[in-house]
């Protein structure tokens, strides 16, 4: 079986060859499946406004001489798309054992602070390096599988807070923090509900960031940054937020990341299945007063590249691909159904997503 790994097209160089055709908006194809590609290639794909290919993993690059559709032509029979999943089920799997296995490690640390009110930082900061490790490794690979594996347990204090530290990580190394920062943000995010453990059944977000603060204090070695993370994620950018009102450039910025990995999480795996596009809508038109403006765009920008050929379920109980965004408008896509019809779902009333689907 042939191996395939999403590439962004800034990382493309020449010789590599595409796993899948690139299709346009209206469905033809720009480039054909086992293209080897040129420079002039990588250059028309930045003009297309392409984000990421599908790149052959191979060792070796297919014969001379094979098909390869100009620019623009129409789709050929062996080449159009079969609306499936291509990311490999087998990455994904590996990567969800992987995830589960971290959720696991963080479960027992957080049960021996509820226990006993004290944190096992060496253990979490062990975390924190494996998740920063899975970042660099995995980029926007492992973000897509973040974003199709997790659901139905947004609620469990673990699990959501691996989720945070890996999406506020993303989001640090899209934003180019260096190495030292993506691992204090990841930890940061993992002890963001921290105070929820040590605050009974008090059901009180106030309470539990006190908690968390009386916690955090104990503790040698923590760098400050981390803390400030910690106790500053519920503060808003307008300041009508809590602890203590401040805003703008007073948060921290490790702070502003996590309040927006922790609104993403929450209310876009709250449900049965996971399903994230509604909540692009939130955190890119109803939220920038209370989120910063910057980092929102490019957490957004970075969810549309890595929801792109993911399979979805239509409202309508149809399977489709998503095959683009629009740059600056709804967060509904345009997609192709596996009949080959493309549809998009900003103009049609009505219709919408009603989750992601696992690859096959």
């Amino acid at each position: 079986m042939m191996a395939t790994k999403m590439i962004a097209v800034t990382d493309l160089e020449p010789g590599l060859v595409l796993a899948d055709a690139v299709i346009s908006v209206s469905g033809k194809v720009l480039l054909g499946k086992n293209v080897v590609l040129t420079q002039r290639h990588i250059s028309l794909l930045t003009t297309w406004d392409v984000k990421q290919v599908f790149i052959d993993d191979r060792e070796e690059a297919p014969a001379a001489g094979e098909a390869e559709p100009e620019p623009g032509a129409e789709p050929a029979e062996d080449t159009a798309p079969d609306g499936g999943q291509k990311t490999g089920a087998c990455e994904y799997v590996k990567f969800v054992q992987e995830f589960d296995s971290l959720v696991t490690h963080v479960a027992q640390t957080f049960e021996i602070i509820q226990k006993q009110k004290l944190i096992p930082l060496s253990s979490l900061k062990d975390a924190a390096g494996q998740i920063h490790s899975s970042i660099q490794n995995n980029s926007l690979a492992g973000l897509n599988h973040l974003l199709i594996s997790d659901y139905k347990l947004a609620d469990f204090v673990s699990r959501h807070s691996v989720m945070v530290a890996y999406l506020a990580g993303n989001i640090a190394r899209k934003l180019k923090w260096s190495e030292q920062d993506i691992r204090g943000v990841a930890l940061a995010g993992l002890l963001h509900d921290v105070g929820s453990l040590a605050g009974g059944k008090k059901n009180d977000p106030r309470t539990h960031l006190a908690e968390a603060a009386a916690l955090l204090k104990k503790l040698n070695g923590i760098p400050g940054e981390v803390i400030l993370g910690v106790v500053q994620h519920r503060e808003c950018i307008d300041g009508s937020g809590f602890p203590t009102a401040v805003k703008g450039f007073k948060i921290h910025p490790y702070a502003k990341i996590i309040a927006i990995a922790d609104t993403f999480h929450v209310q876009a795996y709250s449900g049965e299945y996971a399903n994230p596009f509604p909540v692009l809508d939130t955190l890119a038109y109803k939220m920038l007063g209370k989120l910063d403006t910057a980092i929102c765009r490019t957490f957004v920008g970075q969810v549309k590249d890595s929801l792109l050929n993911n399979r979805v379920l239509l409202l309508d109980g149809r399977e489709a691909e998503v095959i683009f965004f629009h740059p600056n408008g709804s967060y509904l896509p345009i997609v192709r159904t596996a009949d080959g019809q493309i549809i998009d779902l900003a103009q049609r009333g009505g219709a919408g997503i009603s989750r992601i689907m696992a690859p096959l």
